[in-house]
């Protein structure tokens, strides 16, 4: 009769001397159990010593939060995709925040976790490196290239004066704070507006917006954290009144004289004049349709979704396009103002050829056809319409750059409301003729 005791002994003589408990037999387990069961590999390494399409089962990761300087930044591993269809594990560092942002460390490690959270998730898969350079170049064919022509050539001289000399040579998931920081800086240097370095910052936020959705490892930062040069005081917009305007339209020869109407009476861009159609004129119901735009020759959509609307055209202008039209020499694209090759007209040549001259004759200082639209709208506001009347005249996303940039105020306009109001408080004037000279105020 066996006793417990040499039992387990027995049992603990048939073990494996090298293999412990757990990771190759269980105690007691037969030669066909033992063949069963596998030992993982260590973590990265391949099983069977055969490639595979993936590493080794991952362990969770927390990562490691570390303040420097002023930035929470933690460091983790990332599976990394490389060209010939290999995996390898690298140590990559992100920028969780400021101190500012999260003066405690507990604050600044759950925002971590919320980084590191993506490689701990059962669907994570292995992200691309490249530099900046590199993924600038396949970002030019595959969305730059999509883009309207205006968008394309800021997008390329942002690139090749600011972002590639400062960033090229930089991986896309070490563009962070700083880097960007030194091209905001070099960029005031050199005398860039506040407005010309957001529209830079603008085009790099594209391009790693369009990294990141491609599965590329990339850095991050926000426009919040940087310190932008200070605004300057804006200059005050080209406008002229309604006597310079009249006198510029009257000196015009057609189509300028045409062109140089439809803006000043409608409203329209420049761009939008040279882009539109003989089929965008509804003489019926006396409307102009905007839909599409002229830039450098080359038709686009125009500028916004709220620019792509319908306008009135007044009776001066239907009577002006009218006697255009029995001169209007037909093209393919059936354009209202086209070159003798049908392609529409270049904005520069009609203002350096044909506006200039006639301003140096008028004695009035140069300037471009976005005037005529500063004229309209401050012409429209002085003559009582509503700012929301304006607005949807010069479609506008809102008000406020209506009123802002176009509605300027007339000469005489500002003295002539000052004069009404010192006239309601004169002490001479009794109330009664106090009452008769009120204004009636537009509600």
């Amino acid at each position: 009769m066996m006793t417990r005791s040499s039992a387990r002994k027995q049992q603990s003589a048939s073990w494996s001397p090298g293999v412990p408990a757990g990771r190759g037999e269980w105690p007691g387990a037969g030669p066909s159990s033992a063949s069963n069961c596998v030992t993982l590999p260590a973590q990265g390494q391949h099983v069977s010593g055969q490639r595979s399409e993936s590493l080794a089962r991952r362990r969770y990761q927390e990562g490691t939060l570390e303040l420097r300087g002023n930035n929470w930044t933690v460091r983790y591993r990332e599976d990394v995709l490389q060209p010939d269809g290999s995996v390898v594990r690298r140590m990559v560092r992100k920028f969780v925040g400021t101190k500012k942002e999260y003066p405690t460390r507990k604050l600044a490690r759950r925002r971590a976790d919320e980084i590191v959270s993506r490689v701990n998730r059962p669907d994570y898969r292995p992200v691309r490196m490249a530099t900046f350079a590199d993924f600038v170049e396949v970002w030019k064919l595959q969305a730059l290239a999509l883009r309207k022509p205006s968008t394309q050539k800021a997008a390329l001289v942002h690139l090749r004066n600011h972002l590639l000399p400062a960033l090229g040579l930089l991986r896309l998931d070490e563009i962070g704070v700083e880097p960007v920081q030194v091209l905001v800086t070099r960029m005031a240097e050199k005398g860039l507006s506040r407005h010309t370095v957001k529209n830079v910052l603008s085009t790099l936020r594209s391009i790693l917006r369009s990294a990141r959705a491609w599965s590329y490892l990339v850095g991050d930062f926000k426009v919040s954290d940087l310190v932008l040069p200070c605004g300057r005081v804006p200059a005050v917009p080209r406008f002229f009144t309604a006597e310079q305007a009249a006198a510029i339209i009257a000196a015009a020869d057609f189509p300028e004289r045409a062109m140089f109407a439809i803006a000043a009476m409608a409203g329209l861009r420049p761009g939008e004049v040279l882009g539109l159609s003989v089929d965008d004129l509804d003489f019926e119901r006396r409307l102009i349709h905007v839909r599409r735009t002229a830039y450098y020759s080359r038709l686009q959509t125009p500028k916004s979704r709220a620019s792509m609307a319908s306008v009135p055209m007044p009776s001066a202008l239907e009577k002006l396009l009218r006697e255009y039209l029995r001169a209007w020499q037909p093209n393919p694209a059936q354009l209202l103002f086209a070159t003798r090759k049908g392609t529409p007209i270049c904005e520069n040549n009609v203002v350096q050829r044909r506006l200039w001259p006639i301003l140096d004759r008028l004695g009035i200082p140069r300037c471009g056809m976005h005037a005529f639209r500063h004229t309209h709208a401050s012409l429209l506001v002085a003559s009582g319409a509503s700012p929301v009347v304006a607005q949807w005249q010069l479609r506008h996303s809102d008000v406020e750059t209506t009123l802002g940039h176009y509605a300027h105020v007339l000469p005489g306009e500002q003295r002539q409301a000052v004069e009404q109001v010192a006239e309601q408080l004169r002490p001479d004037v009794t109330s009664v003729t106090r009452s008769e000279k009120q204004p009636e105020w537009i509600q």
